[in-house]
């Protein structure tokens, strides 16, 4: 998802990228929880029929799905903020708050597009400077990509 806020008079402001995602951590807890009692319920009925072996293996597919769910939230709570000052362009990524922090200069900055090496798959988008490149929105699919071009285009040529 790519949400801006931008002066247009200025061409000061920030682009915030994030994944776009499914469900809440709260639904994905809600359902995770109504499974796990499901299986519960089913494994104790196997468990009274003698076959005790059901039970432990219910309670690690209950983990394991759990486990999932932790590391594609953990994964979708992405975020790439990019802030254009008057001279700077300053890209922070992390996942709560800024873990990484670059700064380019805003005279210098250019945008690359690089063409997706198999058909179907999203271009790549670069900012560069001075020898230095990152990659912005490489989680976006490609409607949100091809936004982000057209925003960045605009603020760094401006």
């Amino acid at each position: 998802m790519v949400t801006t806020e931008l002066d247009p008079d200025t061409g000061e402001g920030h682009i915030v990228l994030t994944p776009n995602n499914s469900a809440t951590w709260r639904f994905n807890m809600a359902v995770w929880a109504s499974l796990a009692f499901i299986a519960a319920c089913i494994s104790t009925i196997f468990l009274f029929m003698g076959l005790w072996l059901v039970f432990p293996f219910s309670g690690l597919e209950v983990l394991a799905l759990y486990a999932g769910l932790h590391y594609v939230a953990s994964r979708n709570g992405k975020t790439e903020v990019i802030t254009f000052r008057d001279d700077k362009v300053i890209i922070e990524k992390g996942r709560n708050c800024s873990e990484r922090i670059w700064e380019y200069q805003r005279s210098w900055a250019k945008i690359f597009v690089k063409s997706p090496a198999f058909r179907g798959y999203p271009k790549r988008i670069f900012i560069r400077s001075h020898g230095n490149e990152l990659e912005l929105g490489e989680f976006l699919n490609k409607q949100d990509k091809e936004r982000l071009i057209r925003k960045l285009k605009k603020l760094v040529y401006a």
